[in-house]
């Protein structure tokens, strides 16, 4: 070995960071959020506008659990993990446990969404509409966009009961967009959206206890 190969320091791992690509990905995400906020608000205060936008916009039923669904759905367990962490109510659970359980019920989320959009296909005909698959999944993943935005309430547990208003925020949605997607007559939408909801309201309690019986 020379004296020069002696000298030398000893390199360390190299880590190649792309910089634009990162920039890129950061950007993507920006735009996504500022789609997520922009169509929670247009379907709050135009929901008629918005919901003929969506029925115009030509997507699949993986795009919009993978792509819109998935990120929303995500939002509650983060947060309640983060809320849980800053009031010490990690201190009784593991934080691995912890961590598993937010993963779950995020699957659990998405799988609820999908189960919920079987539910609007397969309800049509009894309210007088016209099943469509990719629209009935439509209706479920943007109607609950205000239950997943309202799990930001999380951070601070004391404040759970704001999300009670999301969930009547969810049947309003429906409602408006029942008729325009699956063709349900003005007067029958509301029953359409509360059964819906109340199906997959005893369907989440349902499958949220059995995914905590796995933690």
């Amino acid at each position: 070995m020379s004296a020069d190969n002696e000298n030398t320091p000893p390199r360390g791992p190299r880590f190649n960071v792309n910089v634009e690509d990162a920039k890129a990905r950061a950007q993507e995400a920006m735009r996504k959020s500022e789609f997520i906020l922009s169509r929670a608000w247009g379907l709050l205060r135009e929901p008629k506008k918005e919901w003929e936008q969506i029925k115009a916009e030509e997507t699949t039923i993986p795009h919009i659990l993978i792509g819109y669904v998935a990120p929303l759905a995500a939002i509650p367990p983060v947060c309640d993990l983060i809320g849980s962490a800053l009031f010490n109510r990690l201190l009784t659970v593991e934080p691995g446990e912890a961590f598993i359980r937010a993963v779950i019920t995020w699957i659990v989320s998405i799988g609820l969404v999908y189960f919920l959009g079987v539910l609007v296909n397969v309800l049509a005909d009894t309210f007088d509409g016209d099943q469509n698959e990719l629209n009935a999944q439509k209706i479920a993943a943007y109607s609950l966009t205000p239950s997943f935005l309202s799990g930001v309430f999380s951070l601070w547990p004391p404040l759970w009961w704001v999300s009670l208003f999301a969930l009547a925020a969810m049947v309003y949605i429906m409602h408006r967009g029942l008729p325009i997607l699956m063709k349900s007559p003005d007067d029958r939408a509301l029953s359409y959206a509360a059964s819906v909801t109340v199906a997959a309201a005893v369907a989440g309690i349902v499958l949220f206890s059995l995914a905590s019986c796995v933690t």
